[in-house]
């Protein structure tokens, strides 16, 4: 196969390279996956408005986030058990950000310690945290962020009740290991993961542990589903209270609680909902993007991720308010081709194409960019939230 040109190239490749109980884990949503296709099919609707016999020769990708300068404007969102893609994954994500002069958001879900990614990849890493039942976890992961030179928490708001993820269960994927047949016999068709499996890094939780020993699977599952669903924004005041650098609030998805989260003291609102993977019955990131930006009125920057595929779709987020965009799924497409490389082909990727967009609408830097960059049928679906 020839070398990948666009982000959909490394999505085939990962699906043939990856079993389909890996594959699906990752391409899945909750429920029907009507809020997950969206994603994808809302940002497709929108267009750009092309500006001609401008000159367009200085094209200047860089923009600030959060305090740190970055030379593009899309940074790689938090995912957890990315061990199942590669051995080094999040090392090889640090990296690559890096690299590309942008940022890593590290799991609170990572099977690598925070301690050693943001070693790896000294000023770009920020870091998750959940807002667990038990106050000390919260407290603790707190310490860590700090103890490694975190500036940015980005606080888990939407992973308060857990989801159901139909492909996974038809799959038999469970932290009890308890794959379908059809899985087994289809995994047994990739030995090169097969190999990686069973004697790569024992999958574990990086910085969480019992009793100071690993957690094993069925531990995970029960860490990871313990939800916490009496969480309030009083949690969220404490920890801006607790939390000395930068606080992003993920999972805001309308225009109220955007104004809560800056209340509570955020300083960046994360417009997310999971990738599609916790709630079914919403719309789509991008289709909620302008009323948040609205509500929040310079008051806070606005984060955005889901559907990101292409570098217009970083232009239209921008033109709709956002300061930056996060992409989850792609950078797993590269690290499934070849790792820290293939991630880095990926970033290369859509700052190219972002560039390209920004040209065809007249503009050289991204702080130019607002809503006349999009065509007029595009605006009033934007406003309407359509």
């Amino acid at each position: 196969m020839s070398a990948p040109v666009n982000v959909n190239d490394f999505r085939r490749v990962a699906r043939r390279r990856l079993p389909r109980i890996v594959f699906d884990y990752l391409e899945g949503g909750a429920l029907d996956e009507i809020t997950l296709r969206s994603h994808i099919t809302d940002l497709a609707a929108l267009h750009l408005r092309q500006s001609i016999m401008s000159d367009v020769s200085g094209i200047d990708l860089s923009t600030t986030v959060l305090g740190q300068t970055l030379r593009t404007p899309v940074l790689i969102s938090p995912m957890g058990l990315l061990s199942l893609f590669h051995r080094a994954a999040d090392i090889a994500l640090a990296r690559a950000a890096r690299n590309a002069g942008t940022v890593f958001v590290h799991s609170a879900w990572s099977g690598t310690p925070l301690k050693k990614v943001a070693a790896a990849a000294p000023g770009s890493v920020w870091c998750q945290a959940a807002i667990w039942p038990d106050q000390r976890l919260v407290d603790k992961h707190l310490d860590r962020a700090e103890e490694a030179d975190i500036p940015v928490l980005v606080l888990a708001g939407d992973v308060a009740v857990s989801s159901k993820r139909e492909r996974d269960l038809h799959n038999g994927f469970t932290m009890q290991a308890r794959p379908s047949p059809r899985s087994v016999l289809n995994a047994a068709t990739k030995p090169r993961w097969v190999a990686n499996f069973l004697f790569g890094p024992k999958i574990t939780f990086g910085d969480q542990s019992i009793d100071g020993r690993a957690m094993n699977l069925r531990e995970m599952g029960e860490f990871m589903h313990a939800d916490n669903d009496a969480v309030t924004w009083d949690d969220v005041i404490r920890i801006r209270k607790r939390w000395r650098g930068k606080l992003a609030v993920k999972g805001v998805m309308n225009a109220q609680d955007a104004r809560r989260a800056v209340d509570a003291g955020a300083d960046a609102i994360f417009v997310s909902n999971h990738g599609g993977r916790q709630f079914d019955a919403q719309p789509s990131t991008v289709s909620a993007l302008a009323e948040i930006a609205q509500a929040v009125d310079g008051r806070a920057e606005v984060l955005v991720d889901s559907g990101i595929r292409r570098g217009s779709d970083l232009v239209k987020m921008r033109a709709l308010g956002a300061t930056a965009g996060l992409i989850g799924r792609p950078a797993v497409y590269g690290l499934v081709h070849s790792g820290e490389a293939g991630v880095a082909a990926v970033l290369d990727i859509l700052r190219d194409e972002t560039a390209t967009a920004l040209a065809f609408t007249g503009n050289t830097t991204l702080n130019n960019l607002n809503a006349s960059a999009l065509a007029p049928s595009s605006c009033a679906s934007a406003s309407s939230g359509a």
